[in-house]
């Protein structure tokens, strides 16, 4: 006889997510302080930090008008702003643990332990990025009134431990995600970026999966009517994340030393080739959660 039939769905589920969890706990183990191993004495002012491609007025008739010294520089002060935008994700993440780690002990303990790994590394590449910022003399660029208000909220506010707080999460983990990917497969880079790019998709992976696997157990309980219902608001926590992600503040072309950072911005905003690259990013989340149920 299969026993298998006689557990009900959300038990099954519950047991493949507990597995999978406890696996990455076990991966999450053999922790390395990620500050330590970045070559810090690899980041050349001589040297782009970032592939073309992925700089916000790469495509621009302007851009093309650029001497190779301000190419240079804007991408130096891109790919610390990029990492800047890792340091205030990680830090709502840690806030909101922090404040829920007494339920979410007793509520799950297996996904507490796995956080806690989580919550370490999360740590550590907010160290990584602020020993980036301190060895590029570059202060913090977007101000923390111009990220986007709603994400914010939101993953302060939403119930935790329930799916909607989760695909925010994932969100914030998986665009940035491609965006590394990019980074990583150009191999002229300083080897510290690319350490510190390695670092961040090797852990940002578990990450990930434990935000997916969370999200499918507790979309399980969701209703069809619930998950349009909110919807709408992680379609806009989704926009606003994208546009804090792809298209620069002011003060970062001005950190370039771009004269009129205001119509620079105003130009990255309505670049097609940014916006071809945002949608490219954007879409394996999207598609991830619309088999969840999410109207994105």
């Amino acid at each position: 006889m299969n026993f298998a039939h006689h557990i009900p769905a959300q038990a099954q589920i519950q047991r493949h997510h507990d597995a999978l969890v406890n696996r990455l706990s076990e991966h999450s183990s053999h922790y390395r302080d990620p500050v330590q191993t970045v070559p810090w004495e690899s980041l050349d002012a001589e040297t782009a930090w970032l592939p073309e491609e992925l700089l916000s007025l790469y495509g621009l008739p302007e851009y093309s008008q650029l001497s190779p010294e301000e190419r240079i520089r804007l991408s130096q002060v891109e790919f610390v702003s990029f990492c800047e935008l890792g340091l205030w994700l990680e830090a709502l993440f840690i806030q909101r643990l922090g404040a829920n780690s007494l339920q979410e002990m007793y509520r799950d303990p297996v996904s507490y332990h796995y956080q806690l790994h989580e919550l370490r590394e999360e740590v550590g590449h907010s160290l990584m990025f602020l020993e980036l910022q301190r060895r590029s003399q570059r202060s913090f660029m977007t101000p923390l009134s111009q990220r986007p208000p709603l994400a914010r909220l939101f993953a302060r506010y939403a119930p935790e431990g329930s799916a909607a707080f989760w695909a925010t999460i994932l969100i914030g983990e998986n665009v940035p995600d491609r965006v590394n990917r990019i980074i990583f497969a150009h191999k002229e880079l300083p080897a510290a970026v690319l350490t510190i790019t390695h670092v961040h998709m090797r852990e940002e992976a578990r990450h990930m999966a434990f935000a997916r696997t969370t999200i499918q157990m507790r979309s399980q309980a969701m209703s069809r009517v619930k998950k349009l219902l909110i919807s709408p608001v992680l379609r806009e926590v989704f926009r606003q994340f994208l546009r804090t992600c792809f298209f620069p503040s002011e003060q970062v072309y001005a950190a370039a030393g771009l004269g009129n950072p205001r119509i620079w911005a105003r130009r990255a905003r309505r670049n097609p080739h940014r916006i071809d690259l945002m949608n490219r990013c954007a879409l394996p989340s999207r598609d991830f959660l619309r088999t969840q149920g999410f109207a994105l």
